[in-house]
């Protein structure tokens, strides 16, 4: 009987064959791990986010939701391309390409982002709102100062208490949340309207022009922002910067009656009487029973007399 007698080499091939049978199964049977955090945009926890991976090629979806710490921990996500979608109410929806490899850990944070509340909704504004249009100011400012301290940035809720206020006679108090409205939104047009007319009021005729100004620029076809800056260049002795805005007024608006009636004004203030009858009559032709019709008529009669006299 021969004994044979195998190289201890040839029995370590022999073992490392054997285990490569094995290796592919190994490699096949490992689990990828998905660690990570949900949180706002401050850094602070979210529990209850849905995560869900889509594959992109075979279409099968994988769900779990982050902790009450916000943590994230998943086992088992076949490697692949996915969709990572991230959900949670209150908050605006997350997605971005997410790729899983065999790598076996992958780190996923996510900070989302909360979708703003509804100001319209909120009570306090819908009750600033009633009393607004009942007139009880003191009452809606009370009621808008609450809603600007849960909406801070609304330059809506800044524009309903200032012009609140200012109905209230609390001019300071209105100025200020109107400026504060139009830094929020520097597009606001009303709110220029109301800071205007309430610069012009105190004398601030510079303040007052560049608030229309800006009216202007923002709304350039708007006839009543061409009327009030002209009232500001008439106060101001600036008659044919005057008359250049009444003009734009009327031309944008042939109906505009108050804008002849200031028009007439200027021309008068010129020495221009033909031209301020002009106006006068075009005023009484729109507005024949108006308050100022009866004085609109003597100051017809007198400014043709002058003509007369004049030649």
């Amino acid at each position: 009987m021969t004994t044979e007698v195998r190289h201890p080499r040839a029995i370590f091939i022999s073992v490392l064959a054997l285990l490569s049978l094995f290796l592919p199964a190994l490699a096949a049977g490992q689990e990828e791990i998905i660690k990570g955090f949900v949180g706002d945009s401050a850094g602070n926890p979210l529990k209850d986010a849905r995560i869900t991976l889509s594959d992109l090629k075979s279409g099968n979806r994988y769900s779990f939701k982050s902790g009450k710490d916000g943590k994230i921990f998943k086992v088992g996500i076949p490697p692949a391309d996915y969709k990572l979608s991230v959900l949670l109410e209150g908050y605006k929806p997350y997605e971005q390409p997410f790729t899983v490899s065999f790598s076996g850990q992958h780190i996923l944070n996510v900070a989302l982002e909360k979708i703003p509340p509804k100001i319209d909704e909120d009570k306090d504004f819908l009750e600033g709102m009633a009393f607004f249009k009942e007139a009880r100011y003191a009452q809606a400012v009370a009621s808008f100062e609450k809603v600007t301290v849960r909406y801070p940035d609304s330059a809506a809720a800044h524009y309903d208490l200032g012009i609140s206020a200012v109905r209230d006679g609390r001019k300071d108090k209105g100025l200020a949340s109107l400026e504060t409205a139009v830094r929020l939104m520097p597009d606001m047009v009303e709110a220029y309207f109301v800071l205007g007319e309430e610069y012009f009021a105190r004398g601030d005729k510079d303040k007052a022009k560049a608030a229309f100004d800006r009216a202007i620029a923002l709304q350039p076809s708007n006839p009543k922002a061409h009327y009030n800056l002209g009232i500001i260049y008439y106060k101001s002795g600036m008659l044919d910067e005057a008359l250049g805005s009444f003009k734009k007024a009327t031309d944008l608006d042939p109906g505009f009656s108050s804008a002849y009636y200031q028009a007439g004004l200027a021309h008068v203030g010129k020495g221009e009487f033909p031209a301020a009858v002009g106006c006068f009559e075009k005023f009484m032709e729109i507005e024949p029973g108006a308050l100022e019709a009866g004085r609109v008529k003597i100051m017809i009669e007198d400014l043709k007399k002058q003509i007369e006299k004049n030649g």
